[in-house]
């Protein structure tokens, strides 16, 4: 190979890197904030302590607000509660999965 053909290819090489990166620190981001405002919410509006919950962000392959959600834990209770936020900052159950993994979808 010459030069500017192994030129060519690291500067391909780098900008198919660049791109993969910058996609993945998106989602990333998007995931992080999604998550954070859901905690938020459980302790601000649904009064459940830090402790007492589990939040995991991630993505959920949906269209528009729900493709970012978060699952939470809540510390004593078997369901398992599915949130989103919207593109107006407020947060909303998605669904809920009850002890026999059973989807329970809000209207």
């Amino acid at each position: 190979m010459t030069n500017k053909t192994m030129r060519w290819l690291i500067g391909i090489v780098l900008v198919v890197t660049m791109l993969f990166a910058g996609i993945y620190g998106f989602i990333q981001y998007k995931v992080s904030t999604v998550q954070e405002r859901v905690a938020e919410y459980m302790v601000k509006e649904q009064h459940v302590k830090k402790e007492d919950f589990k939040a995991k962000g991630f993505m959920a392959n949906r269209s528009g607000d729900k493709n970012y959600m978060v699952e939470v834990k809540v510390k004593g209770d078997p369901n398992y509660y599915y949130y989103y936020r919207t593109s107006k900052d407020q947060v909303k159950l998605e669904f809920y999965l009850d002890k026999n993994h059973k989807q329970h979808f809000e209207k």
